[in-house]
């Protein structure tokens, strides 16, 4: 055969063969996977061709594309060009897992791997030995995730999945930034913290710092409850708290007039304000200081132990009916009235070095302020007689004079205190130890 002979040979059998349409015999890796016939410009279906395995003969007027399909896979779609000469044995496999997502609330994102999908409903892809994590957000929920694997070791994926948001979540903004945020009374961390609030419960949510008062919130999530729980929330510790103990522990403490603890206080300052405190017990210096929760004053100390020193003043007195308070002492009708005087003149002297003022004629008698100097206060006495009683009988009417002026009231503006401070002291209702016997000698001597 020569050249030409062979030439036309070859032709004609490329003709035949484009004359002879191609038949394939495509078989899929799953026996229930469907085979579709799809249209020439775009993926709706045209024409159901089998399951499993079909014989497919090439159509020279169609693009021949066949989409194999089955639940819980990724489709895939095969074009069989015409022109192109194909194996007889076509194999397919759907190995990429694919889950049907759908969200609510509708407008909630969705997430794989990181990387935001879309929202309300999507199809999620997972390839052949790999996994994906899906996560669905919304501002005001707790965000839900869950990973798929697909490998055969691992469950296997559903064919499709519905999430609905449920549980809130409380962004909560701590400051103090090192604040200790518990939920449930369960330690969560320390600054801000994403708190859920389980659908149909509450929560109550604690952040403590020392020296602050802890702040304390119950977020529910329960329905016809309001409010709702906030998207974000400001947890902001500023009110101090300071926790006071006292030396010796049953000494009483004061706010405002107003007993509020013995030995032991957890004292709150607000922000911005001052409180004073006054701290006392019998027999111990009266204590005054104001804890202060303002920019421009100290911050008050987280706790503080107040040991009281012992009140001098009180140690060398003694607690007396007779201090300011007049006595009418009866003479006895057997002295007259010099030799009563006389009496009366020199037990008071006795006491007291120096008279003020001696007027017999009319039975007034005052002695000079004694003035004694102690760490808690000034304390001056003196004695003043007058002439007391009705008309047909002699009296004396004798008045103790026992006062004392606080060295640390805060309400006291002069550094020194002398005697002649009168605004400055306050009947005191005991008298020194030195002055205890004097009115019962007075009614003892005279009566």
């Amino acid at each position: 055969m020569n050249y030409r002979h062979l030439l036309t040979f070859l032709v004609l059998g490329l003709f035949i063969f484009h004359a002879q349409a191609q038949k394939l015999q495509i078989t899929a890796n799953h026996t229930d996977a469907k085979f579709i016939l799809l249209n020439d410009y775009d993926n709706s279906e045209k024409q159901e061709l089998g399951t499993g395995s079909i014989e497919y003969k090439l159509d020279k007027n169609s693009r021949n594309r066949i989409k194999i399909t089955k639940p819980g896979f990724d489709p895939v779609i095969k074009e069989y060009n015409k022109d192109l000469k194909w194996d007889k044995d076509q194999r397919v496999a759907l190995d990429t897992r694919r889950v049907d997502i759908s969200v609510e609330p509708f407008d909630a994102e969705i997430f794989v791997d990181g990387r935001k999908i879309g929202s309300k409903a999507i199809f999620m892809n997972i390839p052949k030995d790999r996994s994906a994590t899906l996560e669905i957000k919304k501002s005001g929920f707790a965000p839900v995730t869950k990973t798929y694997y697909n490998s055969p070791e691992r469950e296997t994926p559903p064919i499709r999945e519905f999430f609905e948001l449920k549980d809130r979540q409380v962004r909560l903004e701590v400051q103090p930034a090192d604040g200790e945020v518990s939920l449930n009374g369960v330690l969560m961390g320390k600054g801000n913290q994403d708190v859920s609030v389980p659908n149909g419960d509450c929560v109550t949510v604690t952040v403590n710092k020392e020296g602050f008062v802890e702040y304390t919130r119950v977020f529910c999530n329960k329905p016809g409850i309001d409010p709702e729980p906030p998207i974000r929330e400001s947890a902001v510790l500023d009110e101090r708290l300071v926790k006071l103990n006292t030396v010796p522990n049953d000494a009483a403490i004061e706010i405002a007039g107003q007993r509020v603890g013995i030995g032991a206080y957890d004292l709150k300052v607000p922000n911005g304000r001052c409180i004073s405190v006054v701290v006392s017990k019998d027999g111990f210096v009266k204590y005054y200081k104001d804890y202060c929760n303002q920019a421009d004053r100290n911050t008050p100390p987280v706790t503080e132990t107040i040991e009281m020193a012992r009140d001098q003043a009180y140690d060398n007195s003694v607690s007396s009916d007779l201090a300011n308070v007049r006595i009418t002492v009866p003479v006895d009708t057997a002295y007259s009235g010099e030799e009563a005087w006389r009496i009366l003149s020199s037990i008071v002297t006795r006491y007291f070095d120096i008279l003020e003022t001696v007027d017999y004629n009319t039975g007034y008698l005052t002695t000079s302020w004694q003035v004694e100097n102690f760490n808690s206060a000034v304390i001056r006495t003196r004695v003043i007689v007058s002439s007391g009683g009705n008309s047909d009988e002699l009296a004396y009417s004798v008045k103790l004079v026992s006062q004392a002026a606080e060295l640390n009231d805060p309400n006291r503006t002069k550094e020194v205190i002398t005697v002649k401070d009168d605004e400055l002291f306050r009947d005191w209702s005991r008298i020194m130890i030195k002055y205890q016997g004097l009115v019962e000698e007075i009614q003892a001597r005279l009566q």
